[in-house]
């Protein structure tokens, strides 16, 4: 019960951040709605559907296409996620024997990459890993369960990250600087 109210108010959270940026509402709906559609369903069914992470990513080709973006840049940020998630993953697999992480997550990573800078995405990485912690730590605490054996959907905290770092803008990067 906790993690489904916890999801209810970060999405209608986020969906407000929405009317305090400068980014074009007729982009941000459709992207909001897809991104919570993909948290609903991992958080459900521990996947991400390819056709939903698919349009995420036609969207943000669209965007990028609609505010004169040169896409090399969009590319870049596309090879890069997608490349190190991969090494995070495979390398997670070597070490431990087990998946850590989905191919849905590393897709939606790059996916939603599209949408931002290279330089951005460690912030994606970053909110979504403590986000992820602070769910599991409220999620498991009182559970008798081993902890290391519990599968903790990533997709939604990826999500909520590409959202707020994709309606920040620059702003992260220029606090920074």
């Amino acid at each position: 019960m906790i993690q489904k109210t916890l999801l209810v108010f970060l999405m209608l959270a986020s969906f407000s951040m929405m009317f305090l940026s400068e980014r074009p509402i007729y982009f941000a709906v459709p992207l909001w709605g897809l991104l919570s559609s993909l948290s609903f369903f991992d958080f459900k069914a521990l996947r991400l559907p390819n056709i939903l992470t698919a349009l995420v990513l036609c969207l943000g080709i669209a965007y990028n296409i609609y505010i004169d973006k040169n896409l090399l840049l969009p590319l870049t940020s596309f090879l890069i996620s997608s490349a190190l998630l991969i090494i995070i993953s495979l390398t997670y697999y070597k070490l431990r024997g087990r998946l850590g992480l989905g191919m849905g997550d590393i897709k939606l990573f790059a996916a939603g990459a599209v949408w931002l800078s290279p330089y951005q995405l460690p912030f994606v990485l970053l909110i979504s890993s403590l986000t992820a912690i602070l769910y599991f730590f409220i999620s498991f605490e009182r559970v008798n369960v081993a902890a290391t054996n519990q599968k903790i959907p990533y997709g939604p905290f990826l999500a909520i990250a590409i959202w707020s770092v994709w309606l920040s803008g620059d702003y992260l990067i220029r606090l920074l600087q």
